[in-house]
């Protein structure tokens, strides 16, 4: 008996038509069979080593099921996704029919070493599936009845296949129904397996936090907490109205004051389908100079944006690792919003953030405005000295803006103190140690600069732990996006101003060189001419300062110089009178 490819195709399943085809294809013969491929002892070891967990959760279970079906002249028998056979439970006189196919520990069974068999024909369709007599490729497997079903791992990716053989005098079409049910209970034990696993490291995770946690339900009543908040909170028979004043006790994006301390709530998850519905974290609020230590969150970051969201992603895991980050990007890609983002994710949130313009400052006054100085120091110094941004920053994080501009003198001096973790203040002779996390930003070419010695490279690689590249505007997918979100948080608006078609095309057409910055400029100033009307695309063309567009190709097309002198209406004329309009 052969296969039989010409065959009636509504007799024969089209997928074991298909899996045919494919044997076809790649040289097999139905009268000859590889019988060779086998793993050796080691190999087979290191196979049980790699699928240890499935073993784990499966071997009872099959031991179950092969009692349950004991005298039926069959086996059991667990696959890996590359198609060896690492584990086989069942009759003995069948096993030891079974061993003359090679259907056995360590045999490979992938369609393109046994033909059609349910084992190598599963793992293809990705789907259960039942082989029975000559069905299968080879001649010398035409004795078996085979049903096998893939066995998933929780996060999805295949981990395994289950296989039942016997006889095909023994076929019976529910046999593919009983191992489906058995692969779902393995997949169930593993997945019962993983969630206790998470839960007890979410647990662990959750009660050694830093920053009071808590868990409220959907009423609001707290249902969990670590011990961080239990400091804060107390026992457990609180609503969160009792610590939440206002209204809807979910909405946590707010300050709040808990025993006479300030504190920022914040939503960490929210999950309306259980009890436990959201975890919230409480962040103590210092103030420094008057000021809150971060302005800004991840939450900030508006973007529907690929490579943004990429970049917000990797942020989000650099600011639980203690190193140092360098952020680079053009001006007004975001790049302080960026650093405040990662010093409120850290551990690091309830300490300061202090900024430094490193082009800003002069260069005599560099090293004093970092370092600090003892009084006497200089002409002009205050009588009783002053700590420096490092000091000031200690515990907390120092976001070293503009680093590209720093003088080679003041770079040599930072390099000291980051390698040695202290400072010397101008004037003094104490070493005082600090602790802080430095994240520097530039929209310099560092690698340029260190080329024409504008930069030293010991000191790059000492900031550049890990580097992010902020996207510019022009190469960002959510452009409109972005419009509709600075046009909707206008705070002189009376109503939405739309844009229209032909406005819209310019803002994917410009090329931004100002970046967020001067979009919002430009948006802003187009939305208080338009005077609740539609803002056109010739109000953001007579607004943009630099005269290029790009197009579909990326090149930059000049387009007509307007003077927008001859088009300056009214409003305008208002509008740069009381010099309303600043952007940061």
């Amino acid at each position: 008996m052969s296969v039989n490819i010409s065959a009636d195709k509504g007799t024969i399943p089209a997928f074991i038509q298909e899996s045919w085809q494919r044997c076809i294809s790649k040289g097999l013969q139905p009268s000859m069979m590889d019988k060779e491929d086998m793993l050796g002892a080691f190999e087979l070891a290191e196979y049980h080593d790699r699928y240890a967990e499935l073993l784990y959760h499966s071997s009872p279970i099959l031991e179950e099921v092969y009692h349950s079906i004991n005298g039926l002249e069959s086996i059991l028998l667990l696959a890996a996704p590359e198609g060896y056979i690492i584990e086989t439970v069942g009759d003995p006189a069948f096993i030891r029919h079974a061993d003359n196919v090679s259907l056995r520990k360590g045999a490979n069974w992938l369609e393109e070493s046994k033909g059609t068999n349910a084992i190598g024909t599963a793992i293809v369709e990705k789907n259960p599936v039942l082989i029975h007599g000559s069905q299968h490729f080879h001649q010398d497997n035409h004795f078996l009845t085979c049903a096998a079903s893939p066995i998933y791992h929780p996060d999805g990716h295949l981990l395994g296949v289950l296989n039942l053989s016997s006889h095909q005098q023994n076929y019976h079409p529910f046999s593919i129904s009983l191992v489906q049910r058995v692969a779902d209970s393995i997949k169930q034990a593993l997945l019962l397996s993983h969630t206790q696993k998470r839960e007890k490291n979410l647990y662990f995770i959750y009660d050694s936090y830093p920053d009071p946690l808590i868990t409220l339900d959907k009423e609001g009543k707290v249902t969990d907490l670590n011990s961080a908040a239990s400091h804060v909170i107390g026992t457990l028979e609180k609503q969160v109205s009792n610590i939440v004043s206002g209204t809807d006790p979910l909405v946590l994006e707010r300050r709040v004051s808990i025993k006479d301390q300030e504190f920022l709530v914040q939503t960490l998850e929210k999950n309306m389908e259980h009890q436990s519905s959201v975890i919230v974290r409480l962040k103590k609020q210092k103030l420094i100079d008057g000021l809150t230590t971060n302005r800004y969150q991840f939450t900030d970051i508006i973007s529907n944006d690929p490579q943004m969201n990429q970049t917000i992603s990797i942020a989000k895991r650099a600011s639980a690792l203690d190193i140092s980050l360098l952020i680079t990007g053009e001006s007004g890609t975001g790049k302080e919003l960026f650093a405040q983002s990662i010093h409120g994710y850290s551990l690091r949130s309830d300490k300061p953030f202090i900024a430094v313009n490193c082009s800003a400052i002069p260069e005599n006054l560099l090293e004093s405005e970092l370092f600090g100085y003892e009084k006497g120091a200089f002409t002009g110094a205050k009588s009783g000295g002053h700590k420096g941004k490092f000091e000031a920053a200690d515990g907390g994080t120092l976001f070293l803006d503009e680093i590209g501009d720093m003088p080679l003198q003041a770079q040599a001096s930072l390099l000291r103190v980051l390698q040695e973790r202290s400072v010397t203040r101008v004037g003094g002779h104490a070493s005082i140690p600090i602790d802080v996390r430095v994240i520097a930003a530039t929209n310099k070419d560092l690698q340029k600069e260190m080329e024409a010695g504008e930069f030293r490279a010991d000191l790059f690689f000492r900031l550049c732990g890990l580097s992010l590249k902020l996207p510019n505007l022009r190469s960002r997918k959510d452009l409109l996006l972005l419009a509709e979100y600075i046009l909707a948080d206008l705070p002189y608006k009376s109503e939405y101003t739309e844009l229209t078609v032909e406005a819209k095309t310019f803002i994917l057409e410009y090329s931004w060189p100002g970046n967020f910055r001067e979009l919002q400029n430009v948006l802003g100033q187009a939305a208080f001419l338009a005077d609740k009307g539609p803002i056109t695309r010739d109000m953001l063309v007579a607004l943009c300062p630099v005269s290029s567009i790009t197009n579909e190709e990326g090149a930059i097309a000049d387009r007509e110089p307007r003077n927008f002198q001859e088009q300056e209406t009214p409003a305008y004329q208002k509008c740069i009178g009381t010099n309303r309009w600043k952007y940061q």
